[in-house]
């Protein structure tokens, strides 16, 4: 498998194939010249690489393998710490889609799917959240509730009810924390797919409160797999699913989810360009088997 340069990288090769074999009752060629080949038997010409800019940024939606590098500046958002993405590129198996459509799975997710509101000395924050347990642990990104402080989280659910919440376990590391809302019973749990095998150009869709609008559902593909993605604070996001589901500002916390309706992954950074322009469809997302030991953690 070739690993270098992906936007040169050619899948099918440049090597022709052999001349098919003439039948009884084909005529010999005495032609001097061969008619082109055509389909995927001609040779591919090898596309110029295109331009890019220098630096792209990388800012966090508030409220490892061998690859390509490409290096980013982030956004202000994150103040203008160097970053980097590599990700592994091959063949993609085609293996059987689950017969779902977004609707039913969007249908199926949405209840546990939470809005989330905190107020604290460093100021607002807001994002999303994804129910795990009837009694009510929600899991969220930990740049979402890191403003707090410990102060009140206040919790709003699918049906429009609210609730007072606190925080119980943070993992800076991998930018995820638990909420335990309090007062609450009988929720709709999310369904995790730990060891997920996803395969890149699978459908998924991202479900959130983009920009204060909750129970957004937006619609995309696996972009790619193992990215490295630094946010500016510690050693960033690792082995991060990027994502082309459109994510914005109060996405953070909310689920990627597969069309069987499990969610594979946390909602947590998008890409910009240069000078803040937007880099459309570069969404990063933290792996659910990154967040086991803080879903299988006691609550405190």
């Amino acid at each position: 498998m070739r690993n270098d340069y992906p936007w040169s990288y050619d899948p099918w090769g440049t090597t022709e194939p052999a001349e098919p074999t003439e039948t009884p009752e084909a005529k010999p060629d005495t032609s001097t010249e061969r008619a082109p080949l055509h389909g995927l038997g001609e040779r591919f010409k090898r596309l110029p690489r295109p331009r890019f800019p220098e630096r792209a940024g990388l800012k966090r939606p508030s409220g490892k393998k061998r690859g390509v590098t490409a290096v980013v500046v982030l956004g202000a958002a994150l103040l203008s710490s160097g970053a980097t993405a590599a990700a592994t590129y091959g063949l993609v198996s085609y293996a059987s889609q689950p017969a779902a459509s977004p609707q039913a799975t969007a249908a199926a997710v949405q209840p546990s799917v939470v809005s989330l509101n905190l107020s604290g000395p460093q100021g607002k924050s807001t994002g999303s959240g994804v129910v795990l347990d009837e009694g009510g642990r929600i899991l969220t990104n930990n740049h979402v509730i890191a403003k707090a402080a410990g102060g009140p989280v206040t919790v709003t659910f699918n049906d429009g009810k609210k609730a007072q919440g606190h925080v119980v376990q943070q993992d800076p590391g991998r930018d995820l924390a638990v909420v335990q809302a309090d007062g609450v019973q009988g929720l709709t749990p999310a369904k995790l797919a730990y060891g997920e095998q996803l395969e890149v150009g699978q459908q998924v869709i991202a479900v959130g409160s983009p920009l204060g609008l909750p129970g957004t559902v937006t619609s995309g593909i696996v972009s790619a797999m193992h990215r490295d993605v630094p946010t500016g604070n510690g050693a960033g996001l690792g082995d991060a699913i990027q994502t082309d589901a459109a994510i914005n500002p109060g996405n953070s916390g909310g689920p990627l989810v597969n069309m069987d309706g499990e969610v594979i992954g946390i909602n947590t950074a998008v890409a910009n360009g240069k000078e803040g322009t937007e880099a459309a469809g570069l969404g990063f997302t933290v792996p659910i088997d990154q967040a086991r030991g803080l879903v299988d953690g006691p609550a405190r």
